[in-house]
């Protein structure tokens, strides 16, 4: 695989202020960033709340379902959070546009 071609995507479930500014960084996306460090990628989400969480009354929401690739594939990924659901995650989608020439052929 080439290094310059990687998209990851998840409900990574880690909290923190370098994709949701809004956000108290915790424990749990150490992982995630170290990682994002090390091959040198960012997060492409749309930067909408992904995960609505509803305590005492109180609705609160984050964003903890990330894309993650490289700098230079960055221009080629839409995502929007627009998608209805009825769950309090929400469906984040994307579109990835390829050159023509690339990608796998089938047949």
């Amino acid at each position: 695989m080439e290094q310059e071609k990687i998209l990851l995507r998840g409900d990574w479930n880690a909290h923190s202020d370098r994709w949701d500014p809004q956000c108290p960084p915790k424990r749990d996306a150490i992982f995630l960033e170290n990682l994002m460090d090390q091959y040198d990628l960012i997060d492409v989400t749309d930067g909408e709340e992904t995960h609505l969480n509803t305590r005492n009354g109180e609705t609160l929401g984050s964003l903890i379902d990330l894309f993650i690739t490289k700098t230079s594939m960055a221009d080629r990924l839409e995502t929007s959070t627009d998608l209805a659901t009825t769950s309090d995650q929400a469906i984040v989608c994307a579109q990835l546009r390829w050159d023509e020439g690339e990608g796998v052929k089938v047949s």
